[in-house]
């Protein structure tokens, strides 16, 4: 998968996925049209992406199987290509 830089922080992915940081403690993912922004934890190596169980679109819409493999694979590229390894987490709901 080519990883193309769009500005600093920010990269997008032949499958369309654009990734950009926000904050700290934030990423932004889009995809065909769709917002998800995602909690991270920065380590030295490798950054915490935490997703909840289903994960939704910003507009609350779900997110099929298919497109959530294409963008979590879009992010682990992304972040091999800025020096970074990725490691998933699931949010637990109290």
């Amino acid at each position: 998968m080519a990883v193309h830089d769009i500005r600093s922080q920010a990269a997008r992915t032949d499958t369309g996925v654009l990734l950009r940081t926000v904050d700290r403690e934030t990423m932004r993912v889009e995809y065909e049209g769709h917002v998800m922004h995602v909690p991270v934890d920065r380590g030295l190596h490798a950054y915490g992406f935490y997703l909840p169980p289903s994960p939704t679109w910003d507009d609350s819409s779900s997110i099929s199987a298919g497109d959530l493999t294409v963008v979590k694979a879009a992010i682990v590229e992304i972040q091999r290509h800025w020096g970074f390894g990725v490691d998933f987490h699931v949010l637990e709901v109290d």
